[in-house]
């Protein structure tokens, strides 16, 4: 799958077809009645564009959007025009109109942070996009699978691995075999915070090389993803996050090998805050909360703004008993940084009913379930 001018054709096509829809289901909000202006407006554009005369339509939707700001119709037409010219600027400005004019139409919102990407307004572009996804993109596959690749290489850009190879692994899990997505899947799994383009040569193979290891494991090919990347750390072994890959994968199957290799990561890198949260959690999961400790407490002195890290840190003083008090603290401090997250208010309700604090523990309980629910449509939308 290549994304280029053809690429872009397609991804217009099925993105007006998704407009078309949802302004269908939402009755007729571009032609008020008796606006004989914009009804003829309307007609020459569709026949311009149905003729290929681009020059003529962009002339007619730019006439009637100055006409008629609120005309949403001009602007979705004028924004998918100039970005099929790589005229990515003058599309931004059409889609940023647009997303003023129809907040709900979250194609919108995606043309708008795609756009924003081809002029390398990054952070803008991955806020769009992330309210696009969360909205929900409907209509063609196509514009989806555009998004959320764009998607996930803003999150790897923006340090958010994880989320990253979450959207990443949904493709793998459709089979899809593209190169780009094995590309991009490889550089949010060694954590580098980088888009595509940005990678040093010298390190392509590489990238590869896990990226295809960790997406055949997405795929749940399991036995040919652990031959991938048993292969590849014996290849790489001194690189940086090779040894956590490795381990994390391990740990669905032999924990005892994963916390090794995880420990050999922390023994080159003693601030690599994933393998010590992970580390932690597995002792916090087999309930030896002395072994876990030790992790946990150098996660939090590493990154003190790493939500996980308090988060398993308070998870273990609560449960293992050791300083309860101070284990409610940190947990309070996870909620602080990372207040969407279901597994924080439910840790920190069971803090607090053990702790005797009833009323504060049904607070949290029900915040855990509206952030799950908000958590489990989020997934939908995907």
């Amino acid at each position: 799958m290549k994304f280029g001018k053809g690429w872009i054709a397609c991804i217009v096509l099925a993105a007006q077809v998704s407009v078309a829809q949802q302004q269908s289901a939402k009755g007729p909000t571009h032609l008020p009645a008796g606006n004989v202006a914009i009804d003829r407006l309307s007609k020459e554009g569709e026949e311009d564009r149905q003729n290929n005369k681009i020059d003529e339509a962009i002339a007619v939707y730019k006439k009637g959007v100055t006409l008629k700001p609120s005309w949403d119709e001009g602007w979705w037409f004028l924004g998918t025009l100039y970005y099929d010219l790589d005229q990515y600027t003058e599309g931004r400005d059409a889609f940023k109109h647009l997303t003023l004019i129809t907040p709900d139409l979250s194609t919108a919102w995606a043309m708008l942070g795609l756009c924003e990407y081809q002029t390398r307004d990054y952070s803008t572009s991955l806020k769009h996009i992330r309210r696009a996804v969360q909205q929900g993109i409907s209509g063609d596959q196509s514009i989806s699978d555009v998004v959320h690749y764009h998607y996930a290489m803003l999150l790897t850009r923006n340090g958010e691995f994880e989320e990253a190879m979450k959207t990443l692994s949904l493709f793998a899990q459709r089979s899809l075999d593209v190169p780009e997505y094995v590309e991009a899947m490889g550089i949010a799994s060694l954590r580098k915070p980088l888009l595509p383009t940005e990678v040093p040569p010298a390190e392509r193979e590489m990238i590869l090389d896990v990226g295809r290891a960790l997406y055949d494991a997405a795929a749940l090919k399991t036995a040919v993803a652990a031959t991938e990347l048993k292969a590849a750390v014996a290849k790489y072994d001194a690189e940086p996050n090779i040894h956590y890959v490795y381990g994390s994968f391990l740990l669905f199957s032999d924990v005892q090998a994963g916390l090794a290799e995880l420990k050999k990561e922390i023994a080159r890198t003693p601030s690599h805050v994933p393998a010590l949260v992970t580390l932690a959690s597995e002792y916090l999961k087999v309930q030896d909360y002395k072994a876990g400790l030790p992790y946990a407490e150098s996660a939090v002195q590493a990154d003190p703004m790493s939500f996980p890290a308090h988060a398993v840190l308070g998870r273990i003083l609560c449960e293992g008993d050791i300083d309860a008090p101070r284990g409610v603290k940190e947990l309070e401090r996870a909620k602080a940084l990372a207040p969407g997250s279901p597994q924080v208010h439910i840790a920190l309700a069971s803090a607090y009913a053990k702790a005797g604090r009833k009323e504060d523990a049904a607070k949290e309980r029900q915040e855990f379930l509206r952030e799950r629910k908000l958590a489990d449509e989020a997934n939908k939308a995907q």
